[in-house]
């Protein structure tokens, strides 16, 4: 009994610990860029997944920022903060941890991002516990009008394929489409979101 008190113990103060630190952090990383974000997978057989994300970037001066990103689906979630370094304003490294749901291993994150007049780049990867624990994900755009924009994704969990995004600047919010390949679950699926700027 002395054991599973003891463990009970240990487990909650760390959850409590992790808690503290995301919420001071959030406090100093007030946004002044934040985005929320909604989307399905659809699949054939009506099976639909839906995912929230959310994500703030705090700018420290011209070459430093705090990210912070959240995301919740029906069995999981995470938390992550991150620091970016941007040598120049057309390049962006960031590297950061936080935790995931239903482990006690940190998550690890980083990314690399390139932003030219019209065309951006955007690969991130993720880890957690155990060597399949991973996420990759890679976007290419290219902004054809003001409204319109045409990339190439590739998201773990998710799948390989063209993503569709339309701005609607009145009111802030990006409309888009990926139809995609799941590499790993060898299926066809629908993914549809919205992102809205707060």
């Amino acid at each position: 009994m002395h054991n599973i008190f003891n463990l009970v113990t240990v487990n909650f103060g760390s959850i409590l610990i992790k808690l503290a630190f995301c919420f001071l952090l959030l406090i100093i990383a007030e946004p002044a860029y934040a985005q929320l974000e909604i989307y399905g997978k659809f699949r054939d057989g009506g099976a639909f997944e839906p995912v929230i994300d959310y994500n703030g970037t705090k700018v420290i001066n011209d070459k430093f920022s705090i990210i912070y990103f959240g995301l919740i689906r029906k069995t999981w979630g995470q938390a992550l903060i991150s620091l970016s370094y941007s040598p120049t304003k057309k390049i962006s490294f960031s590297a950061g941890m936080g935790m995931e749901h239903g482990s006690d291993s940190p998550r690890y994150t980083a990314s690399f991002s390139t932003r030219g007049e019209q065309t951006t780049l955007l690969v991130l990867v993720e880890l957690g516990s155990g060597k399949s624990n991973y996420l990759y994900k890679m976007n290419l755009f290219h902004q054809y009008t003001d409204q319109f924009t045409l990339g190439a994704t590739a998201w773990r969990y998710h799948g390989l394929g063209p993503n569709f995004r339309l701005l609607m600047p009145m009111l802030q919010t990006t409309l888009w489409a990926l139809p995609a390949y799941d590499l790993d679950a060898k299926y066809a699926r629908l993914i549809l979101g919205v992102s809205l700027k707060i």
